[in-house]
């Protein structure tokens, strides 16, 4: 019974990790299309390098078209920094052995330190990756000549990859994202308020509950309605607001509070959907749900309402779910408007995105221990495969590179998600090469091939939360069937880079989790502790009476807070996967502390709401 029960909620997370949800099959197809162009291009070309290159694309940020751009000049700006960076390296210290050692030991070193302080990690993470395969790539002894064009043809290749994507992203994706998120918010609280209305009413309810046919009419399509929108989570919904902060001049046209409500209100489908599937709904509740619903109307209607919480007599969930709509009714609709717009410019000089490092990178030890970790792991894979002469399994080397992150909750869950989308990109490769590779006799095969698996890469990397998955799915799926412009024909590359990735997981498992670990909890503590302090530096900003200095830091402290948040939010799926001993008392200690940065966060908003309310006035 109990495997029953566990492969049944597996079973159950799959079907909602992989559920339809709006934009998700359009930016699938956004996907598709761009790797079958760069495909189509590099053959016509004849560039070598293309599987890496594709490998890559998954890492493109597609937030809006400018965001796709900003991050394509990140993935190319790190890829060409390493390969100058290891020529030059190579060219002063002669290429020897030891040499090389040493030089992707301050690669790696410099690149882990870089992505944990900067505001800049994707540029460093490949950074280090290139560094890693440009340096690495001397190891084979071949000719000087051929180890450099090999490299500028993985430059070349992985050009026109990002160029194709981002093009695509500029002729087919959307940029109007403050209209397309408040939709999105209302569509949410139309579904909760039609839901909770219908719970209200006591008759129709005993109608449904003795009518199957009446539930299948009324009450089951804002059932999936809420499940459908829990299940998505806020992965849609942050993204517009990442594509309206990144698009805005000026912060102060963003809502104050809005990244903040959107967790609330992805909170309260949560518990609504388990509501939905409550059956044990008594005449008393009825009350409460006319109560939230009209809560939910207000909302809607944009009334200001500050209401006490409900009494203790109501259920637990019933008390929490209204009390989060409460505070999402404390900060909403608080647009700023021109008089605050003018006393807010002044502020965007000193927001953590002008700069290169972040505001704590240097108060802290915390970067320079993940960048030690980082290094001890990278150069125990380097020396291992290299002392088995095993060159096919240095996807260890890159096991550590992406999926080295600072909790051990987090690592794990990433390690997890590498390691299955391998598996399954490599299985798919392996049945390619095997099976429909002899039978094809064109490049239009191949593209329908690869085309149909970057769209059900595209799909899997849009899920809630094992996005990364899809990324792993055709990372193993390239490397696996495009090694040059002849068909596969070995399919041992895909069982030697699974076996280097569990490589990986095991010396980063001993090294980030038993030798040198930072709990979960410990991860979300430091969060806290920075949360509060940007409410107390928001207070005495508020205190000193200076319209300047107070719009400077609500400027750098709001999207310092929404930084924090989206790591709380990151940090809040990963405790789940911080498995070993004293895992429940791990688990509890993170949630006791979730709640406090969520009670810390409505401390700062109130006051930032506060300072916008001046500024209006």
């Amino acid at each position: 019974m109990p495997k029953t029960n566990v492969t049944l909620k597996i079973a159950r997370t799959l079907q909602a990790e992989l559920a339809p949800f709006p934009g998700r099959l359009s930016g699938s197809a956004r996907d598709a299309l761009g790797v079958t162009i760069a495909l189509v291009l590099a053959m016509t070309l004849r560039v070598p390098g293309i599987s890496l290159a594709l490998a890559l694309l998954f890492l493109l940020q597609r937030e809006r078209p400018g965001v796709s751009l900003r991050s394509g000049l990140n993935i190319f700006g790190g890829a060409v920094l390493a390969c100058a960076a290891s020529l030059v390296w190579v060219q002063v210290m002669d290429g020897t052995e030891v040499a090389r050692f040493f030089g992707l030991l301050l690669g790696v070193l410099v690149a882990g330190f870089c992505m944990a302080a900067t505001t800049y990690p994707l540029l460093f993470t490949i950074f280090g990756f290139y560094g890693f395969v440009d340096l690495s790539s001397w190891d084979a002894h071949r000719g000087a000549s051929a180890i450099v064009t090999s490299s500028l043809y993985n430059l070349a290749s992985l050009g026109i990859v990002l160029l194709s994507a981002i093009a695509v992203e500029y002729l087919f994706g959307t940029s109007h994202p403050a209209g397309e998120l408040q939709l999105e918010l209302k569509r949410r609280l139309t579904v909760l308020s039609r839901f909770f209305h219908l719970l209200a009413m006591e008759e129709e309810m005993e109608e449904i509950d003795r009518d199957p046919a009446l539930q299948s009419i009324q009450l089951r399509p804002l059932q999936n309605a809420i499940l459908q929108y829990a299940h998505a989570g806020d992965r849609h919904l942050n993204k517009l607001y990442n594509r309206l902060r990144d698009g805005s001049f000026d912060i102060a046209e963003i809502p104050v509070g809005i990244h903040y409500r959107i967790g609330l209100l992805t909170r309260v489908l949560e518990k609504s959907a388990l509501i939905s599937l409550t059956s044990q709904r008594t005449v008393r509740d009825r009350m409460y749900f006319a109560v939230v619903a009209a809560q939910c109307d207000r909302l809607l209607n944009e009334e200001s309402f500050i209401g006490e919480p409900l009494s203790h007599d109501a259920p637990a969930y019933l008390r929490e779910l209204y009390s989060e709509l409460l505070q999402y009714s404390v900060f909403d609709k608080t647009t700023s408007e021109e008089p605050a717009i003018e006393v807010y410019e002044s502020g965007m000089s000193s927001s953590p995105f002008a700069g290169f490092f972040l505001p704590n990178a240097f108060q802290t030890a915390d970067a320079a221990f993940y960048a030690l970790k980082l290094t001890l792991a990278a150069m125990v894979c380097y020396v291992f495969y290299n002392a088995i002469a095993w060159p096919g399994i240095l996807t260890c080397v890159v096991t550590v590179l992406f999926t080295g992150l600072s909790s051990t909750g987090a690592m794990k869950q990433k390690q997890i998600y590498r390691f299955s989308g391998a598996a399954l990109g490599g299985a798919l490769g392996i049945t390619t090469v095997s099976f429909l590779f002899p039978n094809m006799d064109s490049i239009t095969s191949l593209v329908l091939v690869v085309g149909t698996i970057s769209l059900l890469s595209g799909w899997v990397l849009r899920s809630p939360r094992m996005g990364y998955v899809g990324v792993q799915i055709g990372f193993a799926f390239f490397l696996t069937t495009l090694p040059g412009f002849s068909a596969a024909t070995l399919i041992a590359p895909a069982r030697d880079r699974v076996i280097g990735i569990g490589i990986g997981i095991l010396v980063m498992w001993f090294i980030f989790d038993q030798l040198w670990p930072v709990r979960t909890s410990t991860a979300l503590g430091e969060v806290l502790s920075r949360i509060e302090s940007a409410a107390q530096k928001l207070h005495l900003a508020a205190a000193q009476q200076d319209a300047k200095k107070t719009a400077r830091a609500l400027s750098t402290l709001r999207a310092s807070v929404s930084l924090e948040l989206a790591n709380m939010q990151q940090l809040e799926a990963a405790v789940h996967f911080d498995f070993g001993p004293g895992h429940a008392r791990e688990f509890a200690a993170s949630r006791r502390t979730i709640r406090k940065i969520e009670a810390a966060a409505a401390d700062f908003y109130a006051t930032a709401l506060h300072l916008t309310n001046v500024a209006r006035e």
